[in-house]
Parts: C-alpha cells; structure tokens; sequence
C-alpha cells in the first residue's frame, strides 16, 4: 500500500469511523450508527489507509476482519476517542455550569450581607460546581485576584491597579456608630462630622479598606484620619462601643453586619462621605460560566441592600470608577 500520505491527516471522524466497523466488522451496521451512507464511510476508512500506509481490514463478501495492524491500533484508537469524548462532555459539563470550581473574595460586610445570600441561590442553582468564598480586606482580596486564587472580587478598590477592572455596585455611604444610650443616640436625623470630636473616637486598623479611605479624606480631622485607639475586629469594636468607650465612625453597610447591628447608627454630613463598592476582576480575562451565574445572582440580591439607610445602589449604565468620591452636603 502506498505511503505517500495524500491529504489533510487522520481526524477524530476518521478514528470514529475506523472503530465502529471494526467493532461491528460491517460497513452496512456501522454506516447505520454512524448516519453516513456506506460509499462515505467506505471512503474515510480508505484514506486512513492511504494516510497510514497500512491495510486495516482484510475484506470478504460476508464480513471484514481486521488486519494485524488494526488489531494493534484498535486499542489506542478507542483510548483516543474516550479521551476526545470525555473531554467534549466536561467542557459541556462546564458550560451548562453543571461542574467546575469557583473562588469569589469579598469584604466582610459584602460576604455577610450580600455574597452570602447570592451564594445560597447559586449553590441550588448549581450543584454541581464547588464554590469557595474568601473574606478579607480590600486589598487582600486585589492581590487574590492577581494570584489566581479567587475568580473576582467584591470590595472598594484600595488603589488604581491598571491589571484589574472595576465595575460599581452600590455606594455606601458613612455613618457613626455608638451605644443605644449614647448622646448621639438619643437624637434622630444625620450628625456632623466635626461633633465626633467631643467623644472617644474608635478606629479600625490601617490596613482595613474603610480606615485607609478615611486616613486619605484630608478635609476630616486628625483625629477621624489618625485614631489614638485602632482595632482589627469588629467584635471588639462592637465591644468598646457598647461599653461606651467611643464612637467609631464606618459605612452604613459595615454598622448593619452583626454584632455591630446590635447598637446605634447615625448617617454622617458636612461632608457627606461614602466608598464605593463593586466587583473586581482581572482585565483582559474572561469570566467562566460559573463566575457569570455567581454574578447574576449578586445583581438580583443586590436591591435588597437598599433597606438599609445610606446604601444606594448603582444604576447599570453608571461607568465604573476607580476611586472613593466625596460629595458637598446637599
């Protein structure tokens, strides 16, 4: 036989076709299974001949039998088509988000109040995938998402980072926090920054996303950017506070996470300050269907955050933005 190897080489549908007649040694059955017509498939199986310079099947007028060489190759090819097969139906699989692996980073008011309540929809909307979520600082969760360890993010951005797009949320503005029998408490309505001075003010430490807007806030005062007393966790916060040994001074979402949601909260004005909280994700880099899913049920959780006074979520056509904004009371 020649082995000139004519034409383009051996596909997927040459292999298909070589072991469907040698596992029913009939061109007439496996044209059949096959959905060729006989004289097509009879073609395929002689230029895979041609293309190996091998007779596969010794032909009779009742049955074909496979030559040496087939028997040989038969293994690797059915090996090779499972292999093909196998791979098609995962990535199907991936596509229908009935399997696959998911990572979402977010800060720990988002992941309490938001994330968590999408993630319960997404986990019975896809079994199938395993969902890992990640709590940490802003940016904590920018570097999880360079590293590859989470998906996306969602998070105020800590600084312009031209590896990552940002695409806003909702706006979260900012408030006092303080114990129910404060001084603070017992008036209705919003307070101004500058009354906050005449109390113990408790800070969160430098390398929490709302300290690190505050601290960068030059019309707030020392002692709003530069607390003497600094804590890490909320529990402690929400401690001092009780014990009235402070106000501290946070966004609206992150004074409705417990056990901070057990005390009082004020909106602040003059200026009326907020951060700005959306999704972050790799540029240049697309999304799996996994991650998509996961972001449509963050977009249909999202109005719920509106019950919360000083949460405002954003408008879709609302262009991304990469830093916080402060607006003039009024």
């Amino acid at each position: 036989m020649s082995n000139s190897h004519p034409g383009k080489p051996p596909s997927i549908r040459h292999l298909r076709a070589f072991v469907t007649v040698a596992e029913h040694r009939s061109l007439t059955q496996a044209a059949e299974l096959l959905f060729v017509t006989q004289s097509a498939l009879s073609l395929t199986i002689q230029h895979l001949e041609q293309h190996l310079g091998l007779k596969m099947f010794d032909r009779s007028t009742r049955r074909l039998e496979l030559t040496g060489a087939a028997e040989e190759f038969l293994p690797t090819a059915r090996r090779l088509l499972h292999d093909f097969d196998s791979s098609i139906k995962e990535m199907r699989a991936l596509g229908k988000r009935e399997r696959g692996k998911l990572g979402v980073g977010a800060v720990p008011s988002v992941m309490a109040l938001l994330l968590s309540e999408a993630s319960a929809a997404f986990i019975e909307r896809c079994p199938g995938v395993d969902l890992y979520l990640r709590e940490d600082n802003s940016e904590a969760v920018e570097q999880r998402i360079l590293s590859g360890d989470v998906d996306f993010g969602i998070c105020s951005p800590w600084e312009p980072n031209g590896q990552l797009d940002f695409k806003p949320l909702f706006e979260d503005t900012y408030g006092v926090v303080m114990a129910p029998d404060h001084p603070l408490a017992q008036r209705s309505g919003a307070v101004q920054w500058e009354e906050l001075h005449h109390y113990r003010i408790v800070g969160f430490s430098p390398d929490l996303g709302m300290q690190h807007q505050l601290t960068q806030t030059g019309v707030l005062s020392a002692e709003i950017r530069d607390p003497r007393y600094r804590v890490s966790n909320t529990s402690t916060i929400a401690t001092l506070l009780s014990r009235c040994a402070g106000v501290c001074a946070m966004s609206a979402l992150a004074a409705r996470r417990a056990p901070l949601d057990c005390l009082s909260f004020r909106l602040l004005e003059e200026p009326i300050l907020f951060r700005t909280v959306g999704v972050l994700t790799r540029s240049g880099r697309s999304l799996s269907p996994a991650a998509i899913a996961m972001m449509e049920e963050v977009h249909r959780t999202l109005p719920s955050l509106e019950r919360f006074n000083g949460v405002r979520v954003c408008a879709d056509k609302e262009s991304p933005e990469v830093t916080m904004r402060m607006v003039a009371n009024g």
